[in-house]
Formats: C-alpha cells, sequence, structure tokens
C-alpha cells in the first residue's frame, strides 16, 4: 500500500481499527477460558497485527506474521494444546484451584523477565545503532532492509543471538507443556 495512493486519513482510520480489533482479540484471548478457543482467536489476531505492518510500510514483515506464526508456529501451539487436553471435562478449564493460579502467575513473571533481561537489551541496542536516516529510506521494511538488519555480520549482531533464544523459550514451553500433560494424566489413571 502505497502512501503516495492512499489518502492519509484512511491510513489513520485503518491503522486505528487494526488496533482496536487487536486489542479485543488480545483481551479475548486472556479472558476465554477454553484453550483451544483462545488459541485459534490468537490465531486470528495476527490479522490485524499484520494490517498494522503494511500500514506502517512493512508488507513482508505483515505477510510474515501471517504465514509463519498463523501458519506454522500457532498450528503447532494448537496441536500441542489438543495432545495434552488441559479441559477434558467441557472444553474449559476450572477455576477453582488457587494454588495452581498462582503457580502459573509466578512462572509467567518469571518467564516475562527472564525474556525481557535476554531479548530486549540486543532489541534496544541494535535499533539505537541504526543511522537515523534508514528508517526515511525507500524499501525501509521490505525484504532487503530487513535482511541487512538481522544478517549483518551475524556474529556480532545481537539480533541473531534474540531470534535464537526465543526459539529456544518455544521448545523449552512446549517441553514443559508435554511435561505437565504426562504428570496430570499419571495423576488421573492412579486416582482410577
Amino acid at each position: 500500500m502505497s502512501k503516495d495512493t492512499v489518502p492519509p486519513q484512511l491510513i489513520d482510520i485503518l491503522f486505528a481499527l487494526a488496533a482496536i480489533g487487536l486489542l479485543g482479540l488480545s483481551a479475548a484471548v486472556v479472558l476465554i477460558r477454553n484453550p483451544v478457543r483462545s488459541t485459534l482467536l490468537l490465531i486470528l489476531s495476527f490479522l490485524p497485527t499484520a494490517l498494522l505492518y503494511i500500514l506502517m510500510q512493512a508488507p513482508f514483515v505483515g505477510i510474515l506474521q501471517i504465514l509463519v506464526y498463523g501458519g506454522a508456529i500457532m498450528m503447532l501451539f494448537t496441536f500441542v494444546i489438543m495432545m495434552i487436553n488441559p479441559a477434558p471435562k467441557g472444553g474449559e478449564i476450572p477455576g477453582e484451584d488457587a494454588k495452581i493460579r498462582w503457580k502459573g502467575l509466578v512462572s509467567t513473571l518469571v518467564l516475562l523477565a527472564v525474556a525481557g533481561i535476554i531479548v530486549i537489551p540486543p532489541v534496544y541496542h541494535a535499533a539505537m545503532a541504526l543511522p537515523p536516516a534508514a528508517v526515511g529510506k525507500p524499501g525501509f521494511g521490505g525484504i532487503a532492509s530487513l535482511a541487512e538488519l538481522i544478517f549483518r555480520d551475524p556474529a556480532n549482531n545481537p539480533l541473531t543471538v534474540s531470534f535464537e533464544l526465543i526459539s529456544f523459550l518455544i521448545l523449552v514451553g512446549i517441553i514443559a507443556a508435554l511435561n505437565f500433560s504426562r504428570r496430570r494424566r499419571s495423576d488421573i489413571s492412579g486416582d482410577a
């Protein structure tokens, strides 16, 4: 979408609608108690996210958002959730076990703190190292500028390490979910 062919007011309206839609879908992901429906809403939330990228003149990143996250990673999450079946009775997770909620809250805060300590500083420093004119250059947000940003001198580029650490965190999360599922299944079969 070129800024020359679309009126700026329309871009602002689309941006606001996409942002409101993204906030609504994100709230629904957190508030809905059925894990499969919540995951499907998370996949749906990638559409307004992609639209936001496209409106910010980064169409390649917008298409990658749909193809990579919606098409691959979230489908993997959906299959993992369906495989561990966290809510076998009626599809909803019961809300009566306060001990599990506290453990979930603490583990989430620890994971966010670790991710913030590992990921945010290198990304911030890499963004500050960009020349000021790089954002306004034609082609910014396209394939060439994105490849140059990520793969330029990979041995010394902090973005390369951040991407690898995020993939490791995703893998650890999947392994932990499968481990919790096995433990719960053995508890259920032992009770019978």
